[in-house]
């Protein structure tokens, strides 16, 4: 074979493997010209694709990302790098807009994020001053009712009068409480005590709120304790009195007159830290249909229409009891018929303490004894810092009925003054004033050079009861907190037992 056709030999094999091209099949100077020619051409080709490919990759490199590569008629192995560039690139646009509308949702849901915590605020202060707005009045209406029942020359019939407006405005205090505590548990500011109280007198305290329901529809209603439950129980007694309320009150508003209602209270088992108890309230009420049932633990649910226009109530009840036996890490079961009735059955875990069986009987004596140190002769003096005259004349007539002497100033400016210019054993101290507010006044008293002005004991009474306030009382220096409406009881035992702590 001669160097000639040996030349055209290899252009062509080259022609062959790059291009899958033969153009000749001579073995003239001709074919050797036509071949080379066909392989310069196509060199010459890729090394300018190869120029626009290197320039297209540099401009992705400096951000141009949505460039695609040139792909060309030839097929070769160029176009396939460009075609598997170009669908990177389509990958990498997909991601970029994926990244895109990532950031724009992650931009949204901070901007709903910062709005579901303007609206929290907000709607925490709203409740806050509705709070504040209704139980004002409220502490009126109720406060010189209970005054008014005090009074033993009233006739059966007016007592009987004064028995349904208390009776009525302990339902609206209930309502209120729920629509707070709901609140509290959504926002997380809910939180549990856990402090030794009687069980037979929060059960009898339960019995006593219904007794003139029960009596007018001469319902047959009892108590049963096992004789196995601890007399005294650690938990938080609020909470515990918040669910057997709602159940009782439900029995009450749906059991007919003449029907039955059963509170029983079952030691069921005693585990090392624990105390397990059952509470069961069942009733021979209008009961539940099968359909509904699932649903009642939902808030603002009733079993119809029909059901609040009848019976009343916020549809709230439930709900907040199922989420307080939660929190408890309790459960909860109801079962039910129509026409036949209602149980509800309430597991709860309480905490074990020192109080024994025989300890029972000198921690009530001493829950009752808590006032001995006080010196009885001596005539304690209050000052109250309230705004409201209503308020004003109800405290003071309360705490005259206890043959206490009370100063009252209508702002905490004026309180603050008072504590410099006389001698007070307590002061009673709204939070929501004109000109200075009852934390202002507070943080001014704690601020008294006077070491014995400085301490007196301060008692917040105020119709504000959300969590953030307890806890604003406590950093600035307030020893005790009483949310109003509250009873005069109450009262006079904080007065007593915080005199006799600073005595």
């Amino acid at each position: 074979m001669s160097k000639l056709e040996k030349i055209l030999a290899l252009v062509r094999s080259i022609n062959q493997d790059e291009f899958q091209e033969q153009l000749t099949h001579g073995d003239s100077l001709d074919d050797v010209y036509e071949e080379l020619l066909f392989l310069a051409e196509k060199i010459e080709s890729k090394k300018k694709r190869t120029g626009i490919i290197v320039e297209h990759i540099s401009n992705c490199f400096a951000g141009d990302f949505f460039n695609y590569l040139p792909i060309s008629e030839a097929n070769d192995e160029l176009d396939v790098f460009c075609m598997g560039f170009n669908t990177y690139i389509e990958e990498l646009k997909s991601a970029m807009v994926s990244k895109k509308l990532v950031e724009t949702i992650n931009e949204k849901l901070v901007e709903e994020k910062d709005r579901s915590e303007q609206l929290a605020i907000a709607r925490d202060q709203f409740l806050s001053n509705m709070s504040h707005e209704i139980r004002t009045p409220l502490n009126g209406i109720l406060g010189f009712t209970d005054l008014l029942l005090k009074d033993s020359s009233l006739d059966p019939e007016r007592t009987k009068q004064l028995e349904y407006i208390k009776m009525s405005g302990d339902i609206l205090r209930v309502i209120i409480n729920d629509i707070l505590d709901l609140a509290k548990i959504e926002s997380g500011q809910f939180t549990l005590s856990n402090k030794p109280f009687n069980l037979v007198q929060l059960t009898r305290l339960v019995h006593d709120t219904f007794l003139i329901k029960i009596e007018e529809q001469e319902i047959d209603f009892k108590i049963d304790i096992d004789k196995k439950v601890p007399l005294v129980l650690n938990g938080d007694s609020v909470r515990i009195s918040q669910i057997f309320f709602n159940l009782i009150s439900n029995s009450v508003k749906f059991t007919p007159a003449k029907g039955k209602i059963r509170l029983k209270i079952k030691f069921q088992e005693e585990e090392d830290e624990f105390y397990i108890i059952k509470i069961i309230v069942k009733d021979s009420g209008i009961g539940i249909p099968p359909d509904k049932l699932k649903g009642i633990f939902n808030p603002f649910v009733q079993v119809s229409n029909d059901t609040s226009r009848k019976y009343g109530g916020t549809g709230l009840g439930l709900t907040i009891i199922k989420k307080i036996v939660n929190i408890m890490n309790g459960e909860i079961d109801v079962k039910s018929k129509l026409n036949v009735g209602t149980k509800f059955t309430i597991t709860l875990p309480f905490p074990k303490n020192d109080y024994n069986f025989s300890a029972s009987k000198s921690f009530l004596e001493k829950e009752n004894k808590n006032v001995a140190a006080v010196d009885v002769d001596k005539t304690i003096k209050v000052l109250l810092a309230e705004d409201n005259r209503i308020n004003q004349l109800l405290v003071q007539k309360i705490l005259s009925n206890f043959n206490f002497d009370c100063v009252a100033v209508d702002n905490g400016k004026l309180a603050v003054e008072k504590v410099i210019q006389e001698d007070f054993d307590v002061v009673v101290m709204d939070l929501m004033m004109p000109i200075m507010n009852g934390y202002e006044a507070t943080s001014a008293i704690r601020s008294l050079k006077d070491h014995t002005k400085k301490n007196i004991p301060i008692i917040a009474l105020s119709a504000v009861v959300t969590g953030s306030v307890t806890e604003a009382c406590k950093a600035v220096g307030i020893d005790r907190y009483i949310s109003k409406p509250f009873e005069s009881e109450e009262l006079y035992e904080a007065i007593m037992e915080l005199v006799a702590k600073n005595n």
